[in-house]
């Protein structure tokens, strides 16, 4: 685990240690990652299948590698961001998290030995892909990430939350909406894979939109 070096509101945060105004910081732990992405109609969530068409979701999952687009490296950029845009000291810590079929909090065995100089932000992607109302309608981005920050010994300091943009409220209970941006639509699917830079601009948006979000809902120094 390593943490790098990253300036937030005028003050340097080096080694762990705060250099001025007294803020302590918060690490931003790699997130959780699901092994399956997601590209489901309105009928299979419904269902209460979030992953839906298999193999159009392995092909996002394809395209993702082509093109190197890193799920976890963008939402963790984009939460440093967001905190730093707060005033908060933000700092990346770096975790080994292979993808999971159940993405879940970090346990605390994977926990840093000793005791951190500030909080920790750990968050889970638990779904990841594309969503369509309907046979008709189109396909838009559609993201769920759950968060809890934890103290400096690992103790629970504020609990798990949800925030999802673009999941059917019917299917995910007790989070926090956000809903598909107008400009990011595709009717067929063949149309993602001829216009892959506008899609993964998109689905960066939305997982920006997700982190700004969850930046509100972090508690300052």
């Amino acid at each position: 685990m390593t943490h790098r070096v990253l300036l937030a509101a005028g003050v340097l945060l080096l080694g762990g240690t705060c250099l001025a105004g007294g803020l302590q910081p918060i690490s931003v732990v790699t997130p959780a990652t699901p092994t399956r992405w997601s590209a489901a109609a309105g009928g299979l969530m419904q269902l209460v299948d979030p992953w839906g068409d298999e193999d159009k979701a392995l092909l996002l999952k394809r395209m993702a590698k082509e093109d190197r687009f890193d799920l976890a490296r963008r939402l963790q950029q984009h939460l440093l961001e967001a905190l730093a845009k707060r005033g908060r000291v933000a700092l990346p810590l770096e975790v080994s998290r292979p993808a999971e079929l159940s993405p879940a909090p970090l346990a605390r065995d994977r926990l840093p030995e000793k005791a951190m100089p500030g909080a920790l932000l750990d968050a889970s992607v638990e779904w990841f892909g594309v969503y369509r109302s309907g046979a008709l309608e189109a396909y838009r981005p559609m993201v769920a990430v759950s968060f809890r920050v934890l103290g400096p010994t690992g103790a629970l300091e504020q609990s798990t939350r949800r925030i999802l943009y673009n999941v059917p409220s019917g299917v995910a209970k007790g989070g926090e909406a956000i809903p598909a941006a107008e400009d990011c639509a595709w009717k067929a699917f063949d149309e993602i894979r001829q216009q892959r830079s506008q899609f993964w601009g998109c689905m960066d948006a939305a997982i920006e939109q997700v982190a700004e979000r969850i930046g509100t809902h972090v508690e300052g120094p």
